[in-house]
């Protein structure tokens, strides 16, 4: 079912944004699914296995800590490395009082954006599809979501 639910946002979304003017057209419907349905692949398998996640991920990560001060948000040079990171599990927004929204920004770069609306609070991570298969390549813990101005 955690497929499933991964697969309808993701065609949700895609459909919601609109269609890459960009993208090969004539592989029809079936073509502009594949992608998503490899991320879906590869999302379950990245929480579910602990080496292929860790091969999986372009260290040193892009990100934030847990808590960020502004300072370190400001200065953009956060890195995680394979000695700080800490294994990503499954999150089950139906179990949490957390909401996922998947942005398909193209059929290369997915961002999942894990939302605790009642703190305020926000957990990133951008996911790109490059040669050998889709890779973390961005990743910001619990952190308060900046006000829009």
């Amino acid at each position: 079912m955690n497929r499933f639910l991964l697969l309808a946002l993701l065609a949700i979304g895609s459909i919601s944004c609109g269609t890459d003017q960009s993208a090969d057209t004539s592989t029809g419907t079936k073509g502009q699914a594949e992608p998503y349905q490899e991320f879906a692949a590869f999302y379950d398998r990245f929480h579910q296995d602990s080496a292929f996640q860790m091969e999986r991920i372009l260290f040193p990560l892009p990100g934030l800590p847990r808590e960020a001060d502004s300072a370190l948000i400001a200065s953009g040079l956060y890195r995680w490395t394979p000695e700080t990171w800490r294994l990503q599990r499954p999150l089950n927004p139906e179990s949490s009082n957390f909401k996922r929204e998947l942005i398909p920004v193209s059929k290369d770069l997915i961002i999942e954006k894990l939302v605790q609306p009642e703190y305020n609070l926000q957990i990133e991570r951008r996911f790109s599809r490059l040669e050998d298969g889709w890779h973390l390549i961005y990743y910001a813990g619990l952190n308060n979501i900046p006000k829009s101005r």
